[in-house]
């Protein structure tokens, strides 16, 4: 009965494993399905694709779920241990003695086939395998907040080339049009030199401006095949596509000052919140490694049959016992595994610290940034409408006879010059402004645009621990739930 017991549990866990392998392997297919490029997109469709294909992203999620199954295998000190034994053992004679054995065991060997059952059980050690699951915790949502920050990364990527596509675009209008109106001028510059009234040096020069346009327009379109090209990358295709992008609204600046926004940061950048779990991961391995110290009880129990052997142990057997472990003299294992993870933590706690200076550098150099190219913006216009200005009357006075093509041609350079500060202020701002809310830790949180109160947390999409929105790492503690919620569906 015990044998056939056994085959069965045999055959459940084999079946069960299987089962499992099947479940993970059929996971990892699904996670590669591709998406077909769209011709049309907008800056959120952009960044659900990415969200969708990075291989990054995966990476990062794999290793989150990695790490949750060291949860799993440090919690499962807590349940029964049991493994199903077949032995057989031959002698040469009915029973024999073995003593070199290297060990203390009982020297009696028989002749024997059984097949049992054995279990053990933890009662009591001290708390080693309780700070043991948390640390394993601690480790789970590191690696969770590393996923984040792997998220902003991508969602930053897909933004700042999403808008150096529309610079670019911008900046190729900005030169076939000049293209255009120096086309005009040289044309007008030429007829007039056949008719005597210019000079070849004007048409020389007029020809100069044209070609400097055209040569600014090839400038212009390899920026843009540049531009689609690293969007198409940040979007997660392994081909080059080129897209029609809507305009995106000019994203407002935070009501926020820079100090709000470092406590911001300090508070909720994936970076900072995973070295505090590493910080507390390190701390509970330290404490697992005292606790090893001490004494550990274990229940013990065995069942099973002898089929084969001397008629004085064939049959059925059962045990159980009470086994206390305690570690008298280790050669200093102990000790070295507790200052390992002691050190372990006091060197992540210098990497927070220096984190958190860098965050602080980073904030503050990002809405420098931002702050000047927001002012650029209408200082560029202003500039631009003024140097057109300034071309109109240079024009006339050329035309008149007033001022020479030197004159004319220095005009048009500042004009250029202008129009495409002014083309490329927006977007340079979108981009520092996008780069901004990187730094500040929000990014990840939803749609560019909108960080702290008044924009807030509450009211955008959620790729966080359910149990404590991972903003401050204090209120949390490692033996609440893990669930992640994706509000990408």
């Amino acid at each position: 009965m015990i044998g056939r017991l056994f085959i069965i549990l045999s055959l459940g866990c084999g079946c069960g494993y299987a089962k499992n392998v099947d479940r993970f392997s059929k996971g990892i297919n699904e996670s590669s399905t591709g998406i077909t490029a769209p011709k049309k997109i907008t800056l959120k469709q952009a960044e659900l694709i990415a969200l969708e294909q990075a291989p990054a992203l995966g990476r990062a999620d794999f290793d989150s779920q990695a790490a949750k199954q060291g949860i799993i295998e440090a919690r499962s000190r807590f349940f029964p241990q049991v493994e199903g034994d077949v032995t057989a053992v031959g002698t040469s004679s009915a029973s024999i003695r073995i003593g070199a054995s290297g060990g203390l065991n009982n020297p009696t060997i028989l002749s024997r086939e059984a097949n049992g059952i054995n279990a053990s059980q933890l009662i009591f050690d001290f708390g080693r395998a309780a700070n043991l699951t948390a640390g394993a915790k601690f480790q789970a949502l590191s690696e969770v907040q590393q996923e984040q920050m792997v998220r902003a990364q991508v969602l930053l990527r897909v933004d700042r080339t999403y808008f150096s596509v529309l610079k670019a675009q911008a900046l190729l209008r900005v030169a076939n049009q000049t293209v255009a109106a120096r086309q005009v001028v040289y044309d007008e510059i030429a007829a007039l030199a056949e008719s005597k009234l210019k000079s070849d040096l004007d048409v020389t020069y007029a020809k100069v401006n044209l070609e400097q346009a055209k040569q600014l327009v090839l400038e212009a379109e390899n920026a843009l095949g540049v531009a689609n090209a690293e969007l198409s990358d940040a979007m997660g295709f392994g081909e080059l596509h080129s897209f029609t992008l809507r305009d995106e609204p000019q994203f407002p600046f935070p009501r926020e000052d820079v100090g709000s926004l470092i406590a911001t940061a300090r508070d909720i950048r994936p970076e900072i919140v995973a070295l505090r779990d590493r910080v507390k991961a390190f701390e509970r391995q330290a404490i697992a490694e005292k606790d090893a110290r001490f004494p550990r009880i274990d229940a013990l129990g065995s069942v099973g049959r002898t089929t084969i052997g001397p008629s004085s142990v064939q049959g059925n057997y059962a045990a159980a016992g009470i086994n206390v472990a305690i570690p008298l003299f280790t050669g200093g294992l102990l000790s070295a595994r507790q200052r390992e993870a002691m050190l372990q933590a006091s060197a992540e706690k210098k990497s927070f610290q220096e984190e958190e200076d860098q965050v602080v550098k980073e904030v503050n150099c990002a809405w420098f940034d931002a702050s000047s190219a927001l002012k650029n913006i209408d200082v560029a216009n202003l500039l631009a409408a003024t140097a057109g200005q300034a071309l109109e009357l240079a024009k006339a006075q050329y035309q008149t006879g007033q001022t020479s093509i030197i004159e004319y041609s220095q005009a048009q350079l500042n004009a250029l010059q202008a129009e495409i500060a002014a083309a490329s202020a927006k977007y340079d701002y979108q981009i520092d402004r996008v780069q901004l809310e990187y730094q500040t830790g929000t990014l990840s949180l939803g749609t560019p645009g909108v960080i702290g109160p008044g924009g807030t947390f509450e009211s955008r999409p959620k790729w966080e621990l359910t149990r404590g929105r991972g903003r401050n790492e204090d209120r949390r503690t490692p033996d609440q739930n893990l669930q992640i919620v994706n509000p990408n569906p």
